[in-house]
């Protein structure tokens, strides 16, 4: 097949999420138990639902990964995939373990107005939409879970009704809500995506279809896509003894439509991944019973010919990291994980040309969620200093070494990061770690050259270490070293940077107040007549300029438009310029 590969289009790609458009959709109000209690379950008792720190809402230091991860689950299935209260082989678990801090969950029902046979990509409070999303307690936080097993009146886990077995188009729709929820919550303006069976699909839904990022066509705002049992190639496990054993699925959903690698009695392929016709007689699957739509792009038009449509014939884009997880654990039947078979889960027999790291786990489907080795493989850091992580200064950072994958071209674990300087500056680097391991770092330009010295722990020690005088610009920090088969090692790092005399001189002399500030601050310009301001993230992006006009005595900055969190206001008078550090809270 040919290779459907996009070089970055992404002029604006470094665009933070600060200066994006928030289009979130309206959140349904719902009883407050609903969030942290389950609907009743067959004995009519209510569960404890795992729950974000709630005193940690919009406090960003609880944030310790470059990029908030987003866990996905997959048919017929919710959040427990990833986290509950009763299983310590979970991710959830292990990342409380590690101080990684938990964001919340997103409730979503796909299904709202009950009705099996039209479908639609509309939000509520819209007339007939089939897409709720219900009142959270997200935080800011390094990890969140999606859930699509969500009652019409915003119950968890009810036992009836199909919004987790909607079509994969809706659960796109979805799914860039979610995304941009996270954004507006961690000040990110990048996510990772992890998804597991028809989750990882949910997330190719959303990353294919540029009408549904922030800034259509231009930004997709994933920093990496992992996923663990997706069929990439379709499934027709379903309504087998090994699928229903476990599930309770209907074989005339959405989801069911979608997944099909081909229709049992029509021979054709799948519309939603291959393209076709929304027909019944196209999507012949079940003798004596049709799907309850066949309506595949959920536009509220059924009959098209959707021949060029199917997901696996849209672009797939490489300014993104990829990583898949395949399990093996009935490769002896040649089913792969009893549910996806080891060729369909591999990405690359739909997009031969997509480099993407691949795990093979020797366990049945449901349980690939499980494998906390193999995960956090799949969320490796990347290696490629194109899809560098971008991290900021006086920040606490995490990392991992992992075993690195049989298709990746080095056996040592290389986690690349990415930070800009907008002034000379001196870069202070710590780096902390709790094993023996031998570490290695060191800082690359932005043309790929290494500046200074390899540094090393040694084997015993932390590393710390100072560059000077680097120039305005991007730079990597990478930061390496070789596993051991199996190993997690975890490590900690922070950046600072110390400005140049030029930038802060006379920087006693200028007050900007209040700070905090919740919306504007103000300063005497009539003593400097500074020109413009710009304003600039974390991250080291230029977010806000403003121009003064005079030489005002109380002259003022609006950062109400700009989200919570710290950021550098440069002035600029034409021949000196000066630094302040603004909190915006």
């Amino acid at each position: 097949m040919k290779t459907k590969l996009l070089l970055s289009l992404m002029l604006l790609g470094t665009l933070s999420q600060v200066s994006a458009q928030d289009l979130t959709q309206i959140m349904k109000p719902r009883p407050a138990d609903y969030e942290y209690l389950s609907a009743p379950d067959s004995l009519g008792v209510r569960h404890q639902l795992l729950m974000p720190n709630i005193s940690n809402r919009n406090t960003l230091a609880t944030q310790s990964l470059p990029y908030p991860i987003i866990f996905i689950h997959g048919l017929a299935s919710n959040s427990l995939t990833w986290g509950n209260t009763n299983y310590t082989d979970l991710m959830h678990n292990f990342f409380q373990s590690q101080n990684i801090s938990y964001g919340g969950r997103f409730d979503y029902n796909l299904n709202s107005d009950g009705n099996n046979n039209l479908a639609n990509k509309l939000f509520w409070p819209t007339p007939n939409a089939d897409i709720t999303s219900f009142t959270s307690t997200a935080v800011a936080g390094d990890y969140y879970f999606v859930n699509f097993d969500v009652s019409i009146a915003g119950a968890f886990n009810p036992g009836s009704g199909l919004s987790n077995q909607s079509a994969i188009a809706k659960q796109g729709v979805a799914l860039a809500d979610i995304i941009q929820r996270v954004m507006n919550l961690t000040t990110r303006d990048k996510v990772i995506l992890m998804g597991h069976s028809m989750g990882g699909l949910a997330a190719r839904e959303y990353l294919q279809n540029p009408g549904n990022w922030t800034e259509p066509n231009v930004n997709h705002h994933i920093a990496k896509l992992v996923t663990t049992g997706t069929p990439h190639g379709g499934s027709n496990a379903t309504g087998t003894f090994l699928v229903d054993i476990f599930i309770d699925i209907d074989e005339k959903s959405e989801a069911v439509r979608d997944l099909r690698k081909s229709y049992t009695y029509s021979l054709n392929n799948g519309v939603f991944l291959f393209g076709g016709i929304e027909s019944n007689n196209y999507m012949w699957d079940m003798l004596l019973s049709d799907f309850y739509n066949v309506d595949v792009n959920c536009n509220g038009i059924t009959g098209e010919n959707l021949s060029l449509g199917g997901l696996n014939q849209k672009d797939l884009y490489n300014n993104l990291d990829y990583s898949c997880i395949i399990g093996t654990g009935l490769t002896g039947l040649s089913v792969g994980d009893g549910v996806v078979t080891t060729a369909s889960a591999n990405l690359n027999n739909n997009y031969p040309g997509i480099t993407q790291n691949i795990f093979n786990s020797s366990v049945i489907h449901t349980n690939l969620p499980k494998q906390i080795g193999q995960n956090m493989q799949g969320l490796d850091e990347p290696y490629q200093y194109n899809l560098a992580y971008r991290i900021g200064f006086n920040q606490i950072y995490k990392g991992f070494i992992t075993e690195q994958s049989s298709s990746a071209p080095y056996t040592t674990d290389y986690d690349d990061y990415k930070f800009t300087l907008t002034n000379t500056s001196n870069v202070s680097i710590s780096i902390n770690k709790s094993t023996s391991l031998n570490l290695y770092a060191r800082i690359v330009s932005n043309n790929q050259t290494q500046i200074g010295i390899i540094q090393s722990n040694n084997g015993s020690s932390n590393i710390s270490f100072t560059q000077n005088n680097l120039a305005p610009g991007n730079y990597f920090l990478e930061i390496y070293a070789t596993p051991t088969v199996g190993s997690i090692w975890p490590y900690s790092f922070s950046l600072s940077t110390t400005l140049s005399t030029d930038d802060f001189a006379p920087r006693n002399s200028l007050v900007l107040y209040p700070n905090p500030t919740s919306s504007k601050v103000f300063f005497d310009n009539s003593n400097y007549n500074f020109k413009e301001v710009a304003i600039y993230n974390y991250l080291g992006q230029k977010v806000a300029t403003t121009s003064f006009i005079g030489n005002l005595t109380n002259q003022e900055i609006d950062m109400s438009g700009l989200a919570i969190g710290i950021y550098v206001l440069k002035f600029s008078n034409g021949e000196t310029s000066q630094s302040i550090k603004i909190i915006k809270q």
